[in-house]
């Protein structure tokens, strides 16, 4: 206990909490926008906005950009919600800790797959709206299209599967329930006397070898599973660089990584994510660029999935070093504004459809372009989250756990 508390304060993981749940805002917006990826509403359905050369090739950039980093910066979250899991598990034992994940984790998930989802995905097609409008079951009432989902056990897999936004609580779970047995496990002694005292930050060529057979592993999945496909809702094509990011989470506060990364780590990843993203996006346009198939990254028997899939676990091994290292040098602080975001951020996260998606829905009239629409919900809807969160839910004490900083 005493070398827990000479540790300094972690406040930017507090501050990785608010660059999140922007994070998620500014994706679905985008795919609002861009139409790369699921979301509730997509207006390439539904609207007719000017669209110029300069804006599809901005939605390409950040459909291939986004792709590139969705497994390295959301994986940084799986490692922020794994650093503190130790010292609440230590702390509070098995039981008591399972009872606080399955509150705070578990009762947003069950809300969300058994009323949320289905009450927006009726409400979209009583408006008219494409591609929920075009579902027969969403054709009569709301109770009977709710009990529908009941009547087969296909449909009820279906339905209780689609996860939507919770999708990252529900890995989380499972990712923790793997950590629960590995403490079971290494309760036995000859197991406990082989784990090691002390571990230095492994070598950059070595972690470099781990960015890339995780690669080939992930390779070997998509040739089944692709990025875009969800079998019972799970993301099955990124789960090897999630979960290498919750036990990097792990071990990183069981040996004070965090605090022993220099500039030196990050330098070097830093050129490593930059060669290989521009090696990456050279071969994409020397090999037809926007006229390219897209679907050969996204996974299947070919050479441009494989590709992809190394490239993306090389920026997921590089960001842990950037993102986490210039986060605790640059914003390991906070005033009273980013306190009150970080405190705010796990609310924004889970209202922020009721947010977009009306906005998104106000200005579907007016004919302009999607990039100045994107701006403007995102904004919007940043300032709105927020302020639902701070001035309501908060204060309606629907927000007791405490500070990342202190547990988690």
């Amino acid at each position: 206990m005493k070398e827990e508390s000479k540790r300094p304060r972690l406040i930017f993981l507090d501050n990785l909490k608010v660059f999140f749940a922007i994070l998620v805002i500014f994706t679905h917006v985008r795919v609002t926008y861009g139409g790369e990826g699921w979301w509730y509403y997509i207006s390439t359905f539904n609207e007719s906005n000017p669209v110029d050369t300069f804006t599809i090739i901005f939605f390409y950039m950040t459909a291939g950009i986004a792709g590139i980093f969705q497994a390295s910066l959301l994986g940084i979250f799986f490692l922020m919600g794994s650093y503190f899991t130790p010292k609440s598990y230590d702390r509070k034992g098995v039981l008591a800790f399972w009872k606080e994940r399955l509150i705070r984790l578990g009762i947003p998930i069950l809300l969300y797959v058994f009323l949320i989802n289905p009450i927006i995905f009726y409400l979209l097609s009583a408006g008219g709206i494409q591609p929920w409008s075009s579902y027969p079951r969403l054709q009569s009432s709301f109770l009977e299209y709710f009990l529908s989902n009941f009547q087969s056990l296909e449909n009820f897999i279906d339905f209780a599967t689609v996860y939507t936004i919770t999708w990252f609580l529900v890995v989380l779970l499972i990712f923790t329930a793997i950590y629960t047995i590995w403490r079971r496990i290494t309760k036995i002694d000859s197991i406990q006397r082989r784990i090691p005292k002390e571990l230095p930050i492994p070598k950059f060529i070595y972690l470099l070898l781990l960015a890339i057979g995780l690669g080939f592993l992930a390779f070997l999945v998509r040739l089944n599973f692709t990025i875009i496909d969800r079998p019972l809702g799970l993301p099955l094509a990124y789960i090897f660089q999630y979960f290498m990011m919750f036990c990097v989470g792990i071990i990183a506060y069981r040996y004070g990584w965090f605090e022993k990364m220099t500039r030196r780590h990050v330098k070097v990843w830093v050129i490593t994510i930059f060669v290989v993203v521009m090696l990456f996006f050279t071969y994409f346009f020397v090999t037809g660029g926007a006229e390219s198939d897209f679907s050969v990254y996204f996974g299947g028997p070919h050479f441009n999935a494989l590709i992809f899939a190394v490239v993306d676990n090389i920026a997921s091994m590089g960001m842990i070093f950037v993102l986490i290292k210039i986060f605790y040098a640059k914003f390991n602080k906070q005033g009273k504004i980013l306190q009150n975001l970080a405190d705010s951020s796990f609310h924004m996260y889970l209202i922020h459809p009721f947010v977009v998606i009306p906005l998104s829905l106000g200005i579907a009239f007016i004919p302009i372009s999607p990039i100045i629409k994107l701006l403007i919900v995102l904004t919007l809807s940043v300032i709105l989250c927020y302020l639902i969160s701070h001035f309501i839910l908060q204060k309606i004490h629907l927000n007791r756990h405490k500070r990342v900083t202190q547990d988690s």
